[in-house]
């Protein structure tokens, strides 16, 4: 079962650890030590680090409601989440910005972070122009402005290739194929997570198996 294809998808909470990216695993600890003993962390404390370069990798998403199903306004796109989407994302809504293939692997993710209102990691398999294979792994996070309503969406994107070098323009366009995609609720009360709750997973080891890629329930 492929994580994505069904909005009301619920899923498995994860231990910080699972997190593979040493920026974004920064950006979760930074996210857990401004909330503290509140619902969540206020935007006005999220600073990103400039010197680690991470404004590239970043985007702000007001969180939108709506008639009908939330959605998220963005507010700030760093140069390679720009590159990835390969769209004008400032002032439009995300699901603006994803052809339907994509929306179906994205969209629940950030409604699952608002929802739980935990960072969402998650791990998706693509390839560039060329065919080379690409990992994209993604931080989602909630803040609040006033209550303990989630108003904002902070998201970190970081894509690499077992192959080195590879081609970043447009790997978010999915020409309507859902693709192959994992995703946890960032939990910190969760045990730690053992070796093999790897497998399958995009990774270092391997890219994601379509037989493998479930969710499990909250």
């Amino acid at each position: 079962m492929i994580l994505g294809a069904d909005y009301s998808m619920r899923f498995q909470r994860c231990h910080t650890s699972i997190v593979r990216s040493i920026r974004q695993v920064s950006l979760v600890r930074d996210w857990l030590r401004a909330r503290a003993d509140a619902a969540l962390p206020s935007i006005a404390s999220f600073e990103p680090d400039q010197r680690a370069g991470d404004t590239l990798d970043l985007s702000l998403f007001k969180v939108a409601r709506r008639d009908g199903p939330i959605d998220y306004i963005c507010l700030h796109a760093g140069e390679r989440v720009r590159a990835l989407h390969d769209v004008v994302m400032w002032g439009r809504s995300l699901q603006s910005c994803l052809d339907a293939g994509m929306a179906a692997a994205v969209m629940p993710i950030w409604h699952a972070c608002v929802t739980t209102r935990l960072p969402v990691y998650s791990i998706m398999a693509v390839s560039d122009a060329q065919g080379c294979p690409v990992t994209i792994e993604q931080i989602v996070l909630p803040y609040r402005r006033g209550a303990a309503t989630p108003d904002f969406v902070v998201a970190s994107l970081h894509a690499w290739s077992t192959e080195g070098r590879f081609g970043s323009q447009g790997l978010l366009c999915s020409k309507d194929r859902t693709p192959s995609h994992w995703a946890a609720v960032i939990d910190p009360t969760v045990a730690v997570v053992t070796a093999e709750m790897h497998d399958g997973v995009v990774g270092p080891e391997g890219r994601i198996r379509e037989d493998h890629a479930a969710c499990a329930v909250i």
